[in-house]
């Protein structure tokens, strides 16, 4: 199950087509949707809607919408769409499209391509943004786009979006498609992913046609997860009494257990009670007479840790009982009940590799729900544990303590940290992790925390909720570790994936006056930056915090530097945020000269460092070095440094005496023979400058102007 989903559900790379592996598993597992007629879905009257569809799809430089909530098979009708078009031999390709940062989709942001099909998820709306009404009435243009070149488009959206953003759009484009079958859905996973899975058997027993009816399809896959593990334990159950039995035998013993209606009828009451969280069970368990608190935080403990070695299950159990229930357990000695006795109370199996398992699907998480219900104040020392886990030294009883097992260690306890936020939305043993894991003086799992998050961050399943989450942390500035963290997811596959949702982020985060933070701003700008469709905005805001007083010196200089310091391999030389205007695109995005004088102005404010290994002198290196390399680019980066220091006062001496230095050194230094052309150039920009001050003596010196010589660095 996780194989197939983690394809099925895989984020896809705006940047690539989709893979015929992706395709081919839409098609093995996609159940259709039907609509009513007239009387309820599933009564018998209704009628298959994807040929509706499919025939709405079918012209070339048609557009599709597609308004469903989250949740109920959008994205797979949109590729199975996409999937019937290629074996029509209609496109030969299949893209995803980005959005984009803002609020209109402009049809130049269209490929060009021949013989396309692509899906437009549109971003939801929230804090600070939404999607232009306009939308609905643009698709015209679109489809006039897209028809010349045989292509088409689907674009899924939410109903309360697509009704404030619909207006305008052709009628019909939107059609009601209806809902898929609940057992039509888990008939194709199960007969996709296990061809011998007893699949009639199952979905005609009355119990589960019951817990089916009316689940949307991702609730459905979690049943049909349950299914799986059920029939494995059972068929498990069947191998282990069977010992002596040869192949044929014991097939055959699976078989009849397949077919046993009683059999059956036990496994599916197993998934039924999984999906209650088995709390009877558990409360029948918990309750016993002779139960120990270290019995049930060894279940705790074995629960969050799935698949550790025992021993590390052991040995944390121990420390869990400490923090809980203030009482060491002497684990090194043979007083407290060993590994052995643990394992059997807690009714899971070890395997030979020394790892622990339940025989009851859905156990571990059911036990984890019962604690976090039954102990509520006991919820706080149980996250410190939980964040800690990873970060103590191993104990001495622990069957391997190599750094790499506790990294393992980690990502288990990430692992659930991300799952309980996303099943629960609550943060808190998300937020724990991340701050004591920022926190540790070796920062050895921050880069673990950040993955986590980012991986959350782009998975369908947990996406929307994780979204919000980063939402809220980047607005809690005094927070340094929270604010950090979408920092550096910002500048992941999440910055790279929905670039209009972290450039929202990171102007909140922006705001924090940490050092780190500002530092980490760098990277995310300029992953943010490859997308030029972010551009504007994103200068604007950069534009924006060099001309604030509160932020001129720490993030407006972080992120305009990140800009001015860098450029692209293959750009020959020119800084990142002038790399679109020696291509001599006009519909490309061109920095406004206001903008570049605020940067350079808050970039020429570093203070004293060596010479050369400033950021104020790597920017001024690059940039000069363009102006010789490109000569269309030499007027706007000369004029630009130029303004940038034609300031009065104090100010404006010690901007212009840093920019002559860093010319200086541009010239000649340790590891820069001195240059001819380079010292014409550096001669030149100095004649600009003494030209500006000479204008401003000159206008100073006014007999009627009574601030003669003020604000001027000259006699």
């Amino acid at each position: 199950m996780i194989g197939v989903k983690n394809v099925f559900e895989q984020t896809l790379d705006t940047h690539a087509p989709i893979t015929a592996g992706y395709l081919d598993i839409v098609r093995e597992v996609y159940a259709e949707l039907y609509a009513k007629q007239d009387g309820d879905y599933f009564a018998g009257t209704e009628r298959s809607t994807f040929n509706d569809a499919y025939s709405l799809l079918k012209p070339a430089g048609s557009v599709l919408v597609l308004s469903r909530p989250p949740g109920t098979s959008r994205n797979i009708t949109a590729y199975a769409l996409m999937a019937r078009l290629i074996e029509d031999r209609l496109i030969k390709e299949v893209w995803p499209l980005s959005f984009g940062s803002g609020s209109l989709f402009p049809t130049k942001r269209l490929p060009r391509e021949h013989h396309r099909g692509y899906v437009l998820e549109l971003p939801p709306d929230e804090d600070g943004f939404e999607i232009h009404s306009s939308f609905g009435a643009n698709l015209k243009a679109v489809s006039e786009h897209l028809g010349p070149r045989h292509s088409h488009l689907v674009v899924i959206t939410t109903p309360d979006q697509w009704r404030r953003i619909g207006r305008g759009a052709s009628e019909g484009i939107a059609p009601d498609l209806g809902a898929a079958r609940p057992a039509d859905v888990a008939e194709r996973w199960l007969r996709a992913e296990e061809p011998g899975f007893p699949v009639a058997n199952w979905l005609k027993h009355p119990k589960m046609k019951a817990l089916l009816n009316g689940q949307n399809p991702t609730e459905v896959l979690s049943i049909v997860e349950l299914m799986r593990e059920a029939r494995r334990t059972a068929l498990r159950t069947i191998t282990e009494a069977s010992v002596g039995l040869d192949a044929l035998q014991l097939r055959r013993l699976e078989a009849s257990a397949d077919s046993d209606d009683e059999a059956v009828a036990e496994q599916v009451a197993d998934v039924v009670a999984a999906r209650n969280n088995w709390e009877d069970d558990l409360h029948d368990w918990h309750e016993e007479p002779e139960r120990t608190s270290f019995q049930r935080n060894f279940l705790v403990t074995a629960a969050v840790l799935r698949g550790a070695p025992v021993g590390h299950i052991y040995a944390k159990a121990a420390d869990l009982n400490k923090a809980l229930d203030r009482e060491d357990v002497e684990v090194a000695g043979q007083k407290a009940p060993g590994v052995i006795a643990m394992s059997r109370t807690i009714r899971a199996d070890r395997t030979k590799e020394g790892v622990l398992s339940f025989r009851r699907p859905h156990w571990d998480d059911a036990a984890l729900e019962y604690f976090w219900t039954d102990r509520p104040l006991a919820r706080m020392p149980f996250l410190q544990w939980l964040a800690q886990a990873p970060l103590d030294e191993p104990k001495l009883a622990m069957e391997s303590v190599g750094l790499d097992d506790r990294r393992a260690l980690a990502a288990r306890v990430g692992d659930f940290a991300v799952r309980w936020a996303v099943r629960h939305r609550r943060q808190e043993p998300l937020e724990e992790v991340v701050k004591s894991w920022h926190k540790n003086s070796n920062k050895m799992l921050w880069p673990l925390a950040t993955a986590l998050l980012d991986d959350a961050a782009v998975h369908p399943a947990s996406a929307p909720y994780i979204h919000t989450m980063l939402l809220a942390w980047a607005k809690r500035k005094t927070e340094v570790a929270l604010t950090l963290a979408v920092v550096s997811v910002c500048a992941g596959e999440f910055g790279r994936t929905h670039t209009g949702k972290a450039l929202r982020r990171l102007q909140h985060a922006a705001e924090s006056e940490h050092p780190d933070v500002a530092d980490a701003l760098q990277d995310a700008v300029r992953t943010l930056w490859a997308d030029t469709s972010v551009r504007p905005l994103l200068f604007k805001d950069i534009a924006g915090w060099c001309g604030s007083d509160k932020t001129k010196d720490t993030v407006g200089r972080q992120t305009f530097a990140a800009l001015a310091t860098a450029a692209e391999q293959d750009s020959h030389g020119i800084p990142l945020i002038l790399d679109n205007l020696n291509q001599g695109d006009n519909e490309g995005f061109h920095p406004s000269s206001e903008g570049l004088i605020q940067g350079w102005r808050t970039l020429l404010r570093e203070g004293p460092g060596p010479t050369g290994k400033r950021q104020v002198d790597t920017a001024v290196f690059l940039w000069l070095d363009a102006a010789l390399q490109h000569p269309s680019l030499k007027d706007l980066i000369l004029q630009s440094l130029r303004k940038a220091v034609d300031v009065g006062g104090a100010e404006g001496r010690i901007l212009r005496e840093t920019l002559r230095a860093c010319a200086h050194g541009w010239v000649q230094g340790e590891e820069r023979p001195f240059s001819e052309e380079r010292e014409t150039l550096r001669q030149e920009l100095g004649a600009l400058l003494d030209k500006d001050l000479y204008d401003a003596v000159q206008e100073q010196d006014d007999p009627g102007d009574e601030t003669s010589f003020k604000g001027t660095d000259t006699p």
